[in-house]
């Protein structure tokens, strides 16, 4: 069986892409800008820091004549969001113009078509024209469960809005549409599978297939030593990007309040301009900007705690990295954190919007450093679930049922 992967952006797709070739399910795989593992773009993106934004798009373990790029509309909608337009209607629109690219005989020529959420409506229009299965890969919970939780966010800080927690009626129909026409939603935690349930998604339907992530490099980077082993300050780290979503004015109440004394809170992630302006110079916090992937395991060798207070996630790949690199999580369930954080070596879960609950989480970190070593072998006992492999054969199975 040959599968049909389409998404213009890149989230875990490039991933999903290698997985499903792998195990010899890829047919085609369609993006945006995709650059070939072994091509002249790829190598300077690796070796170039002014191309280091590029190493996302390497398609690693994808063969050129299963990859299809259409850069234009990507290029268009960065162009116009130079020139202030609206970002939601820019990407709506976007996505249309892509789904509307992939030709036909793509769509005829493979047994299942997999697309994501705001960019699948076409391509479930037309997959059940020709008779096939569509699979919506759905990254990230129900979007009504974010309206309600920013609602609280902006009233407790007035200063910040929670982008994206009001869509465009053309935005929430195609992601109803999406829903409806699925033969399977695939989702990465049991929240956000709740969130859908809970929105009237029809339950028969849903998968939930968490993400993976690469153990042994993370595993193995050098830790250095713990804060209290090396005298250094007690380091605190966020990844991610800096927006009220991520919880990021929650963090920065719950620091303020914290008897932290030399401790340190590292937020390595893009912060725009509006959010900037918002944060405060506080005793310890250091913005790091955006880091990328390739250099996170010096980040997470050089800190002690992960913090990720996220009001709505699918299923946040940063939490797996930080256990592998041997550092506790603090974080709301709405991360997905739930399905996972069974043990307390391993971290804690905090009421979700709560600064209390979090100060009183990071507090505890204080008083009682984690044991990276610990924290590392308790990790491993879930690496053979979340991993990449088995997330590949759970797809398998999942084309096993529709195909």
């Amino acid at each position: 069986m040959k599968a049909l992967l389409v998404h213009p952006g890149t989230q875990h797709a490039f991933r999903l892409a290698r997985e499903l070739h792998r195990l010899g399910l890829l047919g085609e795989f369609w993006t945006s800008l995709a650059l070939r593992e072994d091509g002249l773009s790829a190598r300077l993106a690796r070796t170039r820091s002014d191309m280091s934004w590029l190493r996302n798009r390497i398609a690693h373990g994808v063969s050129a004549p299963r990859l299809h790029s259409r850069p234009l509309a990507e290029w268009r909608a960065l162009l116009r969001l130079r020139c202030g337009a609206d970002p939601l209607t820019v990407f709506h629109e976007r996505n249309a113009a892509f789904q509307k690219a992939i030709p036909d005989l793509s769509l005829q020529q493979a047994q299942a078509v997999i697309a994501f959420d705001t960019s699948g409506w076409l391509l479930a229009r037309r997959a059940q024209q020709f008779g096939k299965p569509f699979i919506l890969d759905r990254t990230i919970a129900h979007p009504a469960v974010l309206h309600r939780l920013a609602g609280s966010i902006e009233r407790q800080y007035p200063s910040w809005t929670v982008a994206g927690a009001n869509r465009h009626a053309a935005v929430a129909a195609a992601e109803d549409e999406e829903h409806a026409r699925a033969r399977r939603i695939v989702v990465g935690s049991s929240f956000a599978r709740d969130t859908l349930i809970g929105e009237g998604v029809d339950a028969v339907k849903i998968r939930v297939n968490p993400y993976g992530v690469d153990w042994t490099r993370f595993a193995t980077a050098n830790p250095g030593s713990s804060a209290p082993a090396s005298g250094r300050p007690q380091r605190f780290l966020f990844a991610g990007s800096v927006i009220a979503r991520k919880g990021i004015p929650v963090l920065l109440e719950a620091w303020q309040s914290l008897d932290r004394g030399d401790a340190e809170l590292w937020i390595a992630g893009g912060i725009g301009p509006a959010e900037q302006r918002l944060i405060p110079a506080l005793p310890g916090l250091r913005l790091l900007g955006r880091i990328p992937n390739a250099d996170m395991q010096r980040i997470y060798a050089e800190t002690d705690v992960l913090v990720l207070p996220s009001l709505v996630e699918g299923f946040s790949l940063v939490l797996l990295e930080a256990l592998a690199a041997g550092l506790p999580v603090i974080a709301t369930p709405n991360t997905g954190a739930g399905d996972f954080l069974t043990s307390p070596v391993l971290g804690e879960l905090v009421e979700t919007g709560s600064a209390e609950s979090l100060r009183a989480a990071m507090e505890r970190q204080l008083l009682q450093p984690a044991d990276r070593t610990k924290v590392r072998a308790a990790a491993a006992e879930r690496s053979s679930h979340y991993s990449w492999e088995a997330y590949g054969r759970r797809w398998a199975d999942l084309f096993a049922e529709v195909v």
